[in-house]
């Protein structure tokens, strides 16, 4: 009987070790699990913060290399001014100026500015560059009109300086040229929004009799 008593404690004795080593045993695991949990947890926090970063050190990169590469293109054009008007110093660095703000204007760049400035420079005459509002606001009528055009800048160019040049806007008053300019874009731009004609067909149309209307004393209006 004793044997049996003996025998029923010590297996619930042992039993109770065994037990007690196995939640222990199934503890450490839990905690080793939930380590590991963690680790995981922080290295893929770790991983988007680099993938974060990455990202935004590539957009910097990308917008510092679109910001060289606009500076390059401006710097270009305006070195082209510079040798077709013979501008240079204070009033190189006023033309360049006024196409940063045309650029704000118009949503558009610097360099596209200048390229209007280039046109009028080589269509009407390279004196333009010593007046540069002048030349500012016969630019801004290029982007004006080009708004009508799609954004063909020297489509735009085109028809402006080919109604200037038919009908012979003088360019010994730059400011009254500028004025007229922008008089007679507002009348393309009325003609072509009523449906009598596109501007590119007006620019055509002005090729073949602008001058011929100009000497029988036709308005451009009328013409």
């Amino acid at each position: 009987m004793a044997n049996v008593f003996d025998y029923i404690f010590n297996i619930g004795g042992n039993f109770s070790a065994q037990i007690s080593g196995m939640s222990a045993a199934t503890g450490n695991f839990t905690a080793s699990v939930e380590g590991a949990d963690s680790g995981v947890r922080k290295f893929t926090g770790s991983l988007a913060t680099f993938s974060y970063l990455k990202d935004v050190f590539q957009n910097v990169a990308d917008g510092f290399s679109q910001l060289s590469g606009a500076g390059i293109k401006l710097d270009r054009q305006m070195h082209d001014l510079s040798a077709v008007a013979g501008v240079t110093g204070d009033g190189l660095k006023q033309i360049e100026g006024f196409a940063r703000q045309s650029a704000k204007a118009f949503g558009t760049d610097a360099a596209v500015a200048v390229e209007g400035y280039k046109l009028l420079l080589s269509q009407l005459t390279p004196e333009l560059g010593k007046y540069p509002e002048a030349l500012r606001e016969m630019g801004d009528c290029i982007q004006t009109t080009s708004k009508l055009m799609g954004g063909d800048g020297v489509a735009a160019a085109q028809v402006l300086t080919t109604a200037m040049n038919q009908y012979g806007v003088s360019m010994e008053d730059p400011t009254a040229a500028a004025t007229e300019m922008a008089r007679m874009m507002n009348v393309m731009a009325a003609a072509g929004q009523a449906g009598s004609a596109e501007l590119p067909a007006i620019s055509a149309a002005l090729q073949q009799c602008g001058m011929a209307a100009k000497a029988a004393n036709v308005s451009f209006e009328e013409t």
